[in-house]
């Protein structure tokens, strides 16, 4: 499966705003400057950036392909068509990326941070085609990381869940 530029970037770009809509929800903290929403805002801020350029360019190819002027002599580019030569991944990739952005959003609250980017980054991973060993140091390491960054240094609270005694 291909999907066009324009429509990966229309839907980066409405995943950014909604990212920052759920980011403006986060609580404040009186003693910071900044509080939880800081670094999603930042994210959702790159969504929208990254989504509006792909959207752009794609529509300029599209209008210089409509004129003839592209010199690439095919001018069939359909916004949504099925492509098996995809690898690494490809849609199931794009899937998972989607699923672990919605699991962080409803299971992180009651699970907890740790456990769903773990279990999310592995499976990543795995479709992603990497070593069951390596799939599932990478995602521990990385969660480990991302926890000791919010938590450790910017003294953002994230959810423990189960591992609430834990932690």
């Amino acid at each position: 499966m291909k999907i066009t530029d324009a429509l990966l970037g229309g839907f980066f770009l409405l995943l950014g705003a909604l990212m920052l809509w759920q980011a403006s929800l986060f609580p404040t903290f009186a003693s910071q400057p900044y509080g939880a929403a800081f670094l999603p805002s930042i994210l959702a801020s790159g969504f929208i950036l990254a989504g509006a350029l792909l959207l752009v360019r794609d529509l300029r190819l599209r209008r210089a392909l409509a004129k003839g002027d592209t010199g690439q002599g095919d001018d069939s580019n359909p916004f949504f068509a099925w492509n098996t030569d995809l690898k690494h991944g490809g849609a199931p990739a794009l899937l998972a990326v989607l699923g672990n952005v919605l699991a962080h959003i409803f299971l992180t609250p009651i699970i907890g941070f740790l456990p769903v980017s773990i279990v999310g980054l592995t499976l990543l991973f795995l479709i992603l085609r990497l070593r069951p060993w390596v799939a599932i140091a990478i995602a521990i390491a990385t969660s480990l990381v991302c926890w000791w960054l919010f938590v450790g240094l910017l003294r953002v609270p994230l959810p423990r869940g189960i591992l609430d005694g834990v932690l």
